[in-house]
């Protein structure tokens, strides 16, 4: 035997990859299919909004500086310049979170990666509505289950949302997908978590570098790399690595259960996951009441979450310390109860008023839950009630409770909504007739030959 002999006992990489290869858009449930629909409406229409914020519009002229060339083959969202494809995904995959507005899980935000990858690659290679769908399909589907089989690495875990949506329209065969797999998860990060401590908005970079990254892994596979097969079976490797869980997640009920329809939260709100409840009584308070905030003593959220009660008293520095806010998503949802960019312009994260606000919120209480589990206890329909009183300084008190926010698996928003939600996240960047185009577009995607008419709807 030699120094590199390997025991593999499992083939859930080999699964996967079947999987992915033999998806056909028949085997999807209708349920699904709106669903892949409607989180399409969702990321695109909150990664438009993102193109005010300055972060953004440098993305964008990034991504015109990295294209080679004077033209590339896919369209630069929120601009319609024409640049090369992993350009137009970097930019994209960094939209997709800037506002941290896409979606949650138990396992991170897959739809910053699965989305952009799909609409970019359906655009490059002239793939049809059908081919999108069942695209966007396999990238959740396989994402779940990679990221609940391992420890918290939400960004890093976004090679595996686009991954496996450039494998089914690119149409590899099971042997590439399995080396495909095993670089990705060779350049998969380690979750250093440093944004956690800088709140740097370089976090929403991350998402790009994924989607940019995945185009050329995927390509280097197409050239015929070798030797990395296997990737989540092996036991000294990507599985020990990422300290597994339950690997069992890999493949339980594939094909079967599809997880995006019981495990993605869509946010309400521009903000981070535990903050939208809290935004979302604000918002209800004060346009239920009519109350001017200036004239608030005091607001009393019960219970709260204690690692995401971020006060200050000279403004935040960055869009990621205010997102992880929940004072702030509080105080801005009253001044701002129509979100968009607007929460996180420089001018709104240092307004005086906000920040008298916000350290007027008071916590009674918090929520005892930890890491990932409280996510997965939101999901799940597990959390407690939240209620948020507010006393205003001539003695009115104002009450307000919900267990959660629209857009919940088990509160989830219709499609109506969802189309006056994109409406609202894109009238400042898109003309009425391409809002509406776009909308008609995703609603009726399966009729098109050709998906890359939806980039042309999307500047």
């Amino acid at each position: 035997m030699g120094y590199n002999s390997r025991k593999i006992t499992t083939d859930w990489t080999r699964q996967l990859c079947h999987f992915i290869k033999t998806l056909r858009y028949e085997d999807i449930p209708p349920a699904v299919v709106e669903r892949a629909k409607m989180n399409i409406m969702q990321t695109i229409g909150v990664s438009l909004c993102g193109a005010e914020l300055k972060q953004i519009k440098d993305a964008i002229d990034l991504a015109k500086e990295i294209s080679p060339g004077s033209e590339g083959t896919a369209t630069l969202w929120a601009d319609g310049k024409k640049v090369s494809w992993e350009a137009a995904a970097f930019a994209a995959g960094t939209m997709g979170d800037m506002l941290d507005w896409e979606d949650c899980s138990v396992t991170g935000h897959p739809s910053a990666g699965v989305i952009p990858t799909a609409v970019i690659a359906a655009e490059v290679l002239k793939k049809s509505g059908k081919d999108l769908l069942t695209a966007v399909v396999a990238g959740y589907e396989v994402y779940q289950r990679v990221a609940l089989a391992g420890d918290t690495n939400i960004v890093g875990f976004n090679i595996f949302a686009c991954l496996p949506v450039l494998m089914k329209l690119l149409d590899l065969s099971e042997e590439q997908m399995n080396q495909a797999f095993g670089i990705g998860a060779a350049c998969s990060i380690i979750p250093a978590n440093v944004h956690e401590i800088t709140m740097s908005d370089s976090l929403n970079y991350l998402y790009g570098y994924r989607a940019e990254n995945t185009t050329t892994m995927i390509k280097t596979a197409l050239n015929g790399i070798c030797g990395l097969e296997d990737v989540f079976d092996e036991p000294t490797g990507y599985l020990l690595q990422m300290a597994y869980q339950e690997p069992d997640w890999l493949t339980k009920e594939l094909g079967e259960t599809f997880m995006m329809m019981n495990m993605i939260l869509i946010k309400h709100w521009p903000a981070n996951v535990f903050v939208q409840t809290y935004a979302e009584l604000a918002a209800r308070l004060v346009t239920k009441y009519r109350f001017n905030p200036d004239d608030i003593a005091e607001i009393i959220v019960r219970p709260s979450i204690a690692f995401r009660n971020w006060y200050t008293d000279v403004g935040y520095e960055s869009a990621t310390q205010a997102q992880l806010s929940l004072p702030y998503g509080t105080a801005c949802a009253m001044y701002h109860p129509e979100p968009g960019a607007i929460w996180y312009q420089p001018e709104t994260m240092k307004d005086p008023k906000i920040i008298a606000l916000l350290n007027k919120v008071k916590a009674d209480g918090f929520v005892e839950m930890g890491g990932m589990k409280i996510i997965k206890d939101m999901i799940d329909g597990k959390h407690p009630e939240k209620f948020m009183i507010v006393h205003m300084k001539d003695g009115t008190e104002y009450v307000e409770s919900a267990f959660t926010h629209p857009g919940h698996p088990n509160y989830m928003l219709t499609r109506d909504a969802f189309k006056d939600r994109f409406r609202l996240e894109t009238k400042h960047i898109l003309s009425p007739e391409k809002i509406e185009g776009a909308i008609d577009c995703i609603c009726n995607l399966e009729k098109y030959e050709d998906a890359s008419v939806l980039p042309a709807f999307l500047y």
